[in-house]
C-alpha cells in the first residue's frame, strides 16, 4: 500500500519529504518567479494605486507551493538531451502562474474558505470590503478580485512562456502542447462539476476527472512540453506521456484522499471540505460499489451537505473506510504507480534525468501533504 494514505485511520500519516530534486528545481523556480514577478507587475500597479493590493495578493499567494508542474518541464528538458534550463524557465513559469490562475479560481467554485493555511483570496477581499464598508455585497466583490486575478496570472502566463530561448519551431509545438493543457484541465474541472452535480458514481467518470485534472495537467503535458522545448521526437513524446499519465493519476487520486483523510495542518485546508462539496472521486465511487441500500443512503445524505460538521464528516470517513474504499483507493494508486514505474524503466534517458524522474515517481505515489 502507498504510505502517505495508508493507516489504520487513527494516525494521520508523517508529511512525506521531497526527493532533492524537486527540493532544488523548487528553489529555482522559486527565485526565478519573483524575479518575474518584479519585472511584470509594475505594469499593473503603475495603471493606478488600487491595483496594488491586488500584485500584493497576488505576489503573496504565489510565494506558495510544490512547484511540481514547472519542475516536471524543467525534468522533461532535460530528459529530451536539454542543457541550459535557463533558456526554458520562461514556459516553466508559465506553468506556475497557470496553476495560480488555477488555484484562485478553483476556490472560487468551491467556496474553500481556505488555501495554503489562511484565508482564501476571495474571503481576504471580502473581508477588506467589508471592513471599509464599501458599497455591494463584499462576498461579491471578493469572488470577482480573485476571478480577476486568476485572469491576470493567465495572461501572464503566456507572456512568460514565450520569452523561452528555444528554436522558433520548438516554442510554436510546446505552446500549441501548452494550449491542450489547459483544454484538458478545464475539461476536467468542468466533468468535476458535473460529476458532483449529478451525483455520479460512475467509477470510469472519476478516473477520467483524475486523469483530465492531475495525470495530464500536473505531469505529463508539462514533462512533455519540456521535452518538446528541447526537439525531442515522437517516440520520446510516448514514453513520456505513458509515464505521466498514470503518475499524475495516482498523485490525483492521492490528492483525493488527503482531502478526506488528511490533517488539515500539513494539507493546509480543512479535511472535511471535498465531502461537503460533494465531490464526486474514485473513493466515493468504489464506496457506491460496496454499500447496501442503508450505506448507500448515509453516503448520499451526507456528501454535499453545506453544513457537514465534524462529527457527520467522521462518520462518513469511517463508512468510507469500512466499505473498503479507501483500500480499493490505494490500490487503484498501487496499480498507477506501477504502471508509471513500468513506462519508466522502457525509456533510454541520460542517467540524470531517469533518475530524477524515478525519485518524482516515488514521492507522487506516497504523497502525504
Amino acid at each position: 500500500m502507498i504510505s502517505a494514505v495508508t493507516g489504520s485511520g487513527d494516525a494521520t500519516p508523517s508529511p512525506s519529504p521531497a526527493p532533492q530534486v524537486l527540493d532544488q528545481l523548487r528553489r529555482r523556480v522559486d527565485a526565478a518567479l519573483a524575479t518575474a514577478l518584479d519585472q511584470l507587475l509594475p505594469r499593473v500597479e503603475e495603471l493606478h494605486p488600487s491595483m496594488v493590493p491586488l500584485t500584493d495578493e497576488l505576489r503573496t499567494f504565489s510565494a506558495g507551493g510544490k512547484r511540481i508542474r514547472p519542475a516536471l518541464l524543467l525534468l522533461g528538458f532535460e530528459a529530451a538531451g536539454g542543457r541550459r534550463l535557463d533558456a526554458v524557465e520562461g514556459p516553466a513559469l508559465a506553468l506556475e502562474l497557470l496553476h495560480t490562475c488555477a488555484l484562485l479560481h478553483d476556490d472560487v467554485i468551491d467556496q474553500a474558505p481556505t488555501r495554503r493555511g489562511r484565508p482564501s483570496v476571495h474571503e481576504a477581499f471580502a473581508a477588506r470590503h467589508a471592513e471599509r464598508g464599501w458599497q455591494g455585497d463584499a462576498d461579491a466583490y471578493g469572488r470577482a478580485i480573485a476571478i480577476l486575478l486568476g485572469d491576470l496570472a493567465f495572461v501572464h502566463a503566456d507572456e512568460l512562456f514565450l520569452s523561452a530561448k528555444v528554436p522558433d519551431q520548438a516554442l510554436l509545438a510546446a505552446f500549441r502542447r501548452f494550449t491542450l493543457l489547459r483544454e484538458e484541465v478545464m475539461a476536467g474541472q468542468a466533468l468535476d462539476l458535473h460529476a458532483a452535480t449529478v451525483r455520479s458514481t460512475d467509477r470510469e467518470l472519476a478516473l477520467r476527472v483524475a486523469t483530465l485534472k492531475s495525470g495530464r495537467y500536473s505531469v505529463a503535458r508539462p514533462l512533455e512540453i519540456g521535452a518538446v522545448l528541447a526537439g525531442a521526437d515522437d517516440e520520446l513524446l510516448a514514453g513520456l506521456h505513458a509515464f505521466g499519465d498514470p503518475l499524475g493519476r495516482a498523485f490525483q487520486l492521492a490528492d483525493d484522499l488527503l482531502g478526506v483523510f488528511g490533517d488539515a495542518g500539513t494539507t493546509g485546508k480543512s479535511a472535511s471540505s471535498d465531502l461537503a462539496e460533494g465531490k464526486r472521486t474514485l473513493l466515493v465511487a468504489e464506496a457506491w460499489a460496496r454499500l447496501d441500500a442503508e450505506g448507500r443512503a448515509r453516503l448520499e445524505a451526507g456528501l454535499g451537505r453545506s453544513d457537514l460538521d465534524e462529527a457527520a464528516a467522521e462518520d462518513l470517513r469511517t463508512l468510507l473506510e469500512d466499505c473498503g474504499a479507501r483500500a480499493a483507493t490505494e490500490q487503484e494508486i498501487d496499480r498507477s504507480s506501477s504502471a508509471a514505474r513500468a513506462a519508466l524503466d522502457g525509456l533510454t534517458l541520460p542517467p540524470a534525468a531517469r533518475d530524477g524522474l524515478r525519485a518524482v515517481a516515488d514521492y507522487l505515489g506516497r504523497r502525504s501533504s
